[in-house]
C-alpha cells in the first residue's frame, strides 16, 4: 500500500466516524449476487433429506424352547434345563463386535433361580456372561443349544426345584445393576427386541394339564 492510498483510507475513516457522531446514518452498499462465484455443494449436504438411508444393526431373539424336562441333581443341587435359542440380526448392518447370548430362568413353584448358561463348543463372554458371538452379518441367524443352570435361593438352602419355570432369553444383554452408567453393547435400531420370555411346560400345556385334574375330579363318584 503505498503512500497515497494510506492518506486516502485515513480520509475516508474521518468521514465516516465524524458522520455517524453527527447522528447521519452511515451509507450502504448492495452486493451484486449475480456476480458472486458458488462453489459446489459438499456431498455430505446432498445425503441430507427424505433419501436419507440410515443404515444399522438390530439383534432380536426370534425362538427359545426347552428341549426336554429340566435336570435335577442333588450333589451339587442344581437344575439343569435344556434351552435352544435362536438370535437374528434384523438389521441392515452388519454387527462387527463382541456380544453375548445366554438367558436367566426360575422356577415359580421352587426356589431356584439362575443366569448361567453354557453351550457345548461354545467360548463364554467374559464378565458379562453367556455365550460369546463374535459378530453376525445383516440378516444372519444362528442357534445355540445348552443348559441354563438354576441353583436353590439363596444358595445355602434346601432346594426346591420346583415344576414350573418362567426363562426369559436375551441377547446383547448385562445384568450388572450398574451397566447403565457405561458404555456397552451393541448400537441397535431396535433395543426392546433383545428379549423373549418362555414358560415350561408351556401355559397351552398347563392350562390343558389343569383342566384334566379337573374333569378327572368331577368323574369321581360321590358316596
Amino acid at each position: 500500500m503505498n503512500g497515497k492510498t494510506l492518506a486516502l483510507c485515513i480520509g475516508l475513516c474521518l468521514v465516516l466516524s465524524s458522520s455517524m457522531a453527527l447522528g447521519e446514518k452511515a451509507p450502504t452498499y448492495q452486493i451484486d449476487t449475480t456476480k458472486v462465484i458458488r462453489g459446489a455443494t459438499p456431498d455430505v449436504m446432498k445425503t441430507i433429506g427424505p433419501d436419507l438411508t440410515v443404515t444399522a444393526a438390530d439383534l432380536t431373539v426370534t425362538s427359545a424352547k426347552v428341549l426336554g424336562d429340566p435336570i435335577v441333581l442333588v450333589r451339587p443341587q442344581l437344575v439343569l434345563v435344556p434351552l435352544e435359542m435362536t438370535v437374528k440380526n434384523a438389521g441392515t448392518a452388519a454387527v462387527t463386535t463382541d456380544f453375548n447370548v445366554g438367558a436367566e430362568g426360575w422356577a415359580t413353584d421352587g426356589n431356584v433361580y439362575g443366569f448361567h448358561y453354557l453351550a457345548p463348543g461354545e467360548d463364554e463372554m467374559e464378565r458379562r456372561g453367556g455365550v460369546l458371538c463374535t459378530g453376525l452379518a445383516a440378516g444372519a441367524e444362528k442357534t445355540y443349544r445348552g443348559f441354563l443352570i438354576l441353583y436353590p435361593q439363596p444358595i445355602t438352602a434346601t432346594m426346591q426345584p420346583g415344576s414350573n419355570y418362567e426363562i426369559k432369553a436375551m441377547v446383547d444383554y448385562n445384568l450388572d445393576p450398574d451397566a447403565c452408567y457405561y458404555d456397552w453393547g451393541v448400537s441397535e435400531t431396535d433395543e426392546t427386541n433383545n428379549e423373549l420370555t418362555i414358560y415350561y411346560p408351556p401355559k397351552s400345556m398347563m392350562v390343558a394339564t389343569k383342566l384334566m385334574a379337573a374333569t378327572k375330579l368331577m368323574a369321581v363318584p360321590v358316596k
